[in-house]
């Protein structure tokens, strides 16, 4: 008798024999090997510090999903019960659409697939942009149109998986939009902005910008539809994408790190104008934020109606505080005019008195 047909296990009419009962031990010893061989592979050093504690463990709890169901797989086929069957049973079920079993396990592999294969990029876009061979804040914006080429891609074949045509469902949801046209035009043209940011990259994730209603701040983000904007009271603001690409927009920081500043300062008639140099151009130097190149300058603006007018001008590489150097600035200037009797003058004016006699 040959031992690989010999009956081990017999329910009825379901049988197992020895040949059977071997390959799910081999099956199961498998699986156990190779989740123990993932767990040491992961808990090396090298790969925590390139994907990061979070996204090493995402990995590899997707990876031991995987070998957990294919081991459940093999495990099953082997003693002869077909999987496929489960797999293959309806959860919903109409005349044109069914939704099985098996779609469930499609969508947990796309949309975990997915969030392990961006994580992935973003550390391979990091280590580039560390090694500095991609500009810094490019690595974002490249980032971010993968993603959402990615995704796009992924609900995709999903859909596909489902057994619904892709082309029918894209035509029909282009004859939707074009109906919607004109209701939500503000929104397509909020994203078609967002797609220009993120190509034509005159806004940068880091740039400090100044929009045309006083409004500064740092870009943070940058999605498909809206921006957003830490300010210097550190709240943040979002802004739709449109009005990046149809206001007037000053980017302090488009070709070059640091950029030119001024303050106003008014002195009292009679004062010592060179000395009056010689102390603004002085405290703008001693400041560390302050650019030695090029170096400080003072300007004499005009001669007010209540005092002469200078304008300290310096460069800085500190914009996004650059509020927070001025007031030091001032309070420097305050100190040193008091020090040598230099006078910030009271705004003047003559008033005449008129008496109309009875």
């Amino acid at each position: 008798m040959d031992i690989f047909s010999l009956v081990i296990l017999e329910f009825g009419n379901y049988t197992v024999t020895f040949l059977q009962l071997l390959l799910a031990i081999i099956s199961i010893l498998s699986c156990i090997i190779m989740i123990i061989l993932l767990r040491i592979f992961f808990k090396k050093r090298f790969i925590q510090a390139s994907f990061g504690e979070k996204n090493a463990r995402m990995i590899k709890k997707f990876l031991f999903s995987i070998f957990v169901f294919f081991g459940l797989y093999a495990l099953l086929e082997s003693v002869g019960i077909d999987f496929s069957y489960f797999l293959n049973k309806s959860i919903i079920k109409s005349e044109n659409f069914t939704f099985l079993v098996y779609h469930i396990i499609v969508f947990y592999i796309i949309i975990v697939g997915t969030k392990v294969l961006l994580s992935i990029i973003e550390t391979l876009i990091n280590v580039k942009e560390q090694a500095s061979q991609i500009e810094r804040g490019k690595t974002k914006n490249i980032y971010q149109i993968l993603q959402y080429f990615i995704y796009l891609i992924a609900i995709a074949i999903f859909v596909q998986s489902l057994g619904i045509n892709i082309t029918i469902l894209i035509a029909g949801l282009s004859a939707l939009l074009l109906g919607l046209g004109l209701g939500i035009q503000h929104l397509f043209n909020d994203i078609v902005s967002g797609i220009i940011l993120l190509f034509d990259r005159s806004i940068k994730i880091g740039d400090v910008i100044e929009i045309k209603d006083e409004l500064v701040g740092k870009v943070e983000k940058i999605n498909l539809r809206t921006s957003t904007l830490v300010t210097r009271d550190d709240i943040e603001v979002i802004i739709p994408n449109s009005k990046f690409t149809a206001d007037n927009i000053i980017n302090w920081t488009y070709n070059k790190v640091q950029t030119r500043f001024f303050i106003k300062v008014g002195v009292a008639y009679g004062s010592d104008v060179r000395l009056v140099e010689k102390i603004l151009t002085e405290i703008a130097k001693d400041h560390k934020d302050i650019s030695d190149n090029p170096e400080p300058k003072v300007m004499f603006v005009d001669f007010g109606n209540s005092s002469l007018d200078f304008k300290l001008l310096f460069y800085s590489e500190v914009t996004f505080r650059i509020e927070t150097i001025k007031s030091e600035l001032r309070f420097e200037i305050d100190k040193k005019f008091r020090e040598n009797k230099i006078r910030i003058p009271y705004p003047q004016r003559d008033v005449h008195l008129y008496t109309q006699s009875k």
